[in-house]
């Protein structure tokens, strides 16, 4: 059987401009899909270790104090529902599978839903330690449930159809839910832009070098570009200009694909940098998954023909039997190129080879000189020296799920298919060289033949009931249940016989009359049949058409339902934006409607490092007294952290490492909000108990904190890159307990 011919390269899709401007393709949002995933993940894995400090009873903010003063009566939470360490805990599991189903495709508008209800909930239990990053998953995740995110390259995807063929399909997508999501990353730009009001972005440009003195956000490649003020007032004014009008690249009348493009890898370049030279959490990851969406067509179709060879599209896999099928669809969704040809096993003979397929698997490909594992095209890692052993080597072969065929014509099953797959997969090239060892090759041999074993007990033993076995007294009761059917059937059986003999007297008589009337029932019969198999299948046709109409209004129903949702978000990002700032436009949303923009979560404000960046550094000295009068400093060396005291004499220099101190992002935040947010003296308060609380379950005695004070200090930067202090302030003083008189 001859190799047929794929051209390396496929023709770019054809889409119409307005597609391009308004549409979004159906790879971008896979690419969009299983970064939001992971980024949800990560988030997940990094609020972990504070969840008794931030997210139960026990920590800064218990529910009570969130429902009295961070509360927003149209918020919605379930994380307030559970004030306990091990229940946050357990969600935050769920909201883990959750992500991960996401990020493969399973089930993938659902939990993309589950996964913006799980956003929502943990930032309404604790806002205080929310950010920027925070608010744009949110928003885009909002969005994010009315797109087909699993159309391609994913699990819905794989198992879409009963039987898995090579099929082409049109990755463009354009509605308004598309134009509403690229809206939505369009205002991150621009209203940021308009936030930026300050001298030091419109003026003298020096928001790069103030934004990177920063010592918490700053990372070590900043030493390296702070000595350049004039890059510095460069970057500034690119930053500035391109947030602003970077997002007119995305509807060029010409040149519309490629100019779209280049203006998408100019935001993505932008978020790259932003996270090479500053800490900020998952702002930067989740604001670069954001331009994926605005990636056109054109920008896909030329990534996947750098990527086509002769060797990953003249490719073949043939499945047989339901695990094969499952192992096939994974594979060839995930790991291989949309052109390899996928197909049942076929049944054919030819001069080169015969296919055998049965019902539990496939059997060897035989030749008409015999087995054509002997002439080394079809390799399963057995030599076959003797024709009397064909038989048994036939029953070996029973459970090849799969059969793979290469450019040259080979075919290869088992272990060695599976490293077929490797070579010609744009994903796992790297590991064929490792899997060709001889070594890995014996052991991996042996360790999929446990697996296949595993997959086959998992779904013949375990997801197959079974008939429970019954005991001797349910025996006894169906044993008798059938021996009284068993006497009616008799006891019928006789009556009719009865019957029979009494009748039979009468039978010569009708006997003449019905062998006149044998031809004309016979007639009438056919007839009969043949109107009834017609009207059964006029009954049959109405009934699919019904089904076929009914499907086709429920689809019309969700996606008009889809774009009325998200039409709804956009206009609720837009008016409150507006809001916030005068953005030019008459756009603002009645206080009426207030309540459902909290709701849905689209209240945003773009306004980081506005109107200018700080110019000011800041650090806390926890300074204390022990239960036998020691004096002791909490906040440097991670004491807060480590709950070791710095006893006196200790510095009140700024830290360094100073990062370290602080903790991640959200514990940036609640040191923030200490000085200068909302409701500061709350935080205070809940901080001040939750330190007592903490050291003096780890310190007894003479040893427990007794009382201290939270000092801000802070310092003034300057452009000959040189800092002067600025005054001490003593923010907050609290007592642990009261000590007895004496």
């Amino acid at each position: 059987m001859g190799l047929g011919v794929v051209n390396k390269k496929q023709p770019i899709t054809p889409v119409s401009k307005f597609q391009t401007m308004f549409g979004v393709d159906k790879r971008a949002l896979a690419a969009f899909r299983v970064c939001i995933g992971l980024i949800g993940m990560y988030d997940i894995i990094e609020r972990w270790p504070d969840i008794k400090a931030h997210y139960s009873d026990e920590g800064i903010l218990p529910r009570s104090t969130v429902s009295e003063v961070f509360w927003n009566k149209s918020w919605f939470s379930f994380h307030m529902m559970i004030g306990s360490i091990e229940g946050i805990q357990i969600l935050f599991l769920i909201n883990i599978l959750v992500c991960f189903l996401l990020t493969i495709g399973y089930r993938s508008r659902l939990n993309m839903f589950l996964h913006y209800l799980f956003v929502i909930s943990l930032q309404a239990r604790n806002n205080v330690v929310g950010h920027g990053g925070d608010v744009y998953l949110r928003v885009i995740s909002f969005f994010g449930i009315f797109l087909p995110l699993g159309s391609v390259f994913s699990i819905d995807s794989a198992f879409k159809r009963p039987v898995l063929r090579l099929e082409k399909k049109k990755f463009v997508l354009t509605n308004f839910v598309t134009f509403s999501i690229i809206c939505q990353v369009i205002f991150l730009y621009v209203f940021s832009y308009v936030h930026k009001t300050g001298d030091e972005w419109r003026v003298d440009y020096t928001a790069s070098y103030y934004a990177l003195q920063l010592d918490y956000f700053r990372t070590f490649l900043v030493d390296y570009i702070i000595e350049f003020p004039n890059a510095l007032k460069l970057m500034t004014i690119l930053v500035l200009y391109y947030e602003g009008f970077g997002s007119v690249l995305f509807f060029s009348p010409v040149f519309t694909a490629q100019i779209r493009a280049l203006g998408a890898f100019g935001f993505t370049m932008l978020h790259i940098g932003f996270g090479a030279f500053m800490r900020l959490g998952i702002f930067s990851p989740t604001c670069a998954t954001g331009t994926l969406i605005i990636y056109p067509t054109w920008f896909w179709d030329k990534l996947f023909n750098y990527l086509r060879t002769r060797e990953r599209t003249d490719f073949k896999i043939y499945y047989n039997g339901r695990h094969g099928y499952n192992i096939t669809a994974l594979v060839s969704t995930f790991l291989l190129l949309p052109d390899v040809e996928i197909s049942p096993t076929p049944i054919f003979s030819d001069q080169e080879c015969c296919f055998i397929q049965t019902n539990n698997g496939l059997h060897n490909i035989f030749s008409p000189s015999g087995l054509i594992g002997n002439n080394n095209n079809v390799n399963n890692g057995n030599d076959i020296n003797d024709g009397a052993n064909q038989n048994d080597h036939i029953n070996e072969q029973l459970n090849n799920w799969i059969i793979t065929r290469d450019i040259k014509g080979n075919q290869y099953t088992g272990y060695k298919a599976m490293v077929s797959v490797c070579k010609v997969s744009p994903i796992l090239w790297p590991l064929v060289s490792v899997l060709e060892l001889p070594l890995v090759t014996l052991y991996g041999k042996k360790v999929l033949k446990l697996m296949e074993r595993i997959i086959v007990f998992i779904s013949d033993d375990i997801l197959v009931l079974k008939p429970k076995s019954l005991t001797k007294e349910q025996q006894t009761q169906i044993q008798q249940i059938q021996n009284q059917k068993q006497q009616q059937l008799l006891q019928k059986r006789n009556e009719l016989l009865n019957g029979t003999l009494l009748d039979s007297s009468n039978e010569d008589i009708i006997d003449n009359n019905n062998n006149n009337n044998n031809n004309n029932s016979e007639e009438n019969n056919n007839e009969y049949a043949l109107l009834k198999s017609e009207e059964e299948n006029e009954i049959n046709c109405n009934y699919q058409r019904k089904l076929i109409r009914n499907k086709r209004v429920k689809r019309m129903f969700k996606g008009l339902l889809f774009n009325v949702c998200a039409v709804m978000g956009i206009i609720f990002a837009l008016g409150w934006n507006c809001n916030n700032v005068n953005c030019g436009i008459p756009v603002t949303l009645p206080q009426s409607i207030n309540w459902l923009v909290f709701m849905t979560r689209m209240d945003q404000m773009w306004s980081m490092f506005s109107p200018r960046p700080p110019a000011q550094h800041w650090w806390y000295t926890f300074e204390g007294e022990l239960d036998d009068g020691t004096l002791v400093e909490l906040w440097n060396n991670q004491g807060l952290f480590t709950w070791i005291p710095n006893v006196e004499p200790y510095t009140r220099e700024k830290p360094n490492p100073y990062p370290d101190c602080i903790g991640n992002h959200r514990w940036f935040k609640v040191y923030e909000n200490l000085n200068s947010g909302g409701s500061f003296e709350t935080i205070r308060m809940g901080l001040g108990k939750w330190i007592c609380r903490e050291y003096n379950t780890r310190h007894i005695e003479h040893e427990r904190l007794h009382r201290f004070n939270i000092v801000f200090r802070n310092e003034q930067q300057h452009l000959n890159n040189t800092r002067s202090p600025l005054p001490d302030q003593i923010l907050w003083q609290h007592i642990c307990y009261n000590k007895p008189q004496n």
